[in-house]
């Protein structure tokens, strides 16, 4: 696992598990002001270390494989003000919750040839979000997002206990994970919806604060 630690002097850090195939360049539109920002990615393992003591309010942020990935490492994250999954779902590797087999598939059949052609289908609503995806695109290899792929599938287990959250936030247009069965997962937890937003929707907000939903 790969961390990126943004310093902003404060006392309040946000915590953000990004989803399968990210790096931290795509957030970088997102600005911040009044929290640190710890971003991880790239779960190919689950190396994870921190020092969370010299913080009095810690907030957890999670996006698509992300949701997964926080049950975990629950053991290794402190307790948290406010837990929000975005576009996501704990029991991502199921046969109801979880992927479909056919996003699977294309997920595994990534190529350099058809990358900007999935991610205008998958994972955004607008040209104009796909531009800005394009420019702010991953310095990840594709090789390095199968091998991730396959470890987030090798990690689940009739054993997982999934992270339990405040808020679930959901995209009318999420070509992912199934809209209806987000719905039914989380509906005993506070959810809001954003109108015309694709999977990746972080290009429809300015900063990481409004991320909280405060």
């Amino acid at each position: 696992m790969e961390l990126k630690f943004i310093e902003d002097k404060s006392d309040k850090l946000i915590v953000f598990l990004t989803g399968w195939g990210c790096d931290d360049r795509q957030f970088i539109p997102l600005t911040t002001s009044g929290y640190n920002i710890l971003i991880a990615y790239d779960y190919s393992t689950l190396d994870f270390d921190f020092d969370f003591s010299k913080y009095n309010e810690i907030y957890l942020i999670t996006f698509s494989a992300g949701v997964y990935v926080a049950g975990l490492l629950k053991d290794k994250l402190p307790n948290f003000k406010k837990k929000i999954a975005i576009n996501g779902n704990p029991y991502a590797h199921d046969t109801y919750w979880g992927l479909s087999d056919e996003v699977t598939e294309q997920f595994k059949s990534v190529s350099k040839d058809n990358v900007f052609e999935f991610r205008r289908k998958y994972l955004v609503y607008s040209d104009k979000e796909l531009e800005l995806l394009n420019k702010y695109q991953p310095h990840r290899s594709l090789e390095s997002c199968v091998n991730e792929l396959y470890a987030l599938q090798s990690y689940f287990s009739p054993n997982y206990t999934p992270m339990s959250y405040d808020l679930a936030v959901l995209s009318d247009n999420d070509k992912i994970f199934r809209l209806d069965r987000q719905k039914e997962y989380f509906k005993n937890i506070k959810t809001k919806m954003i109108p015309n937003a694709g999977h990746f929707l972080f290009y429809k907000f300015n900063s990481f604060e409004d991320l909280l939903f405060e």
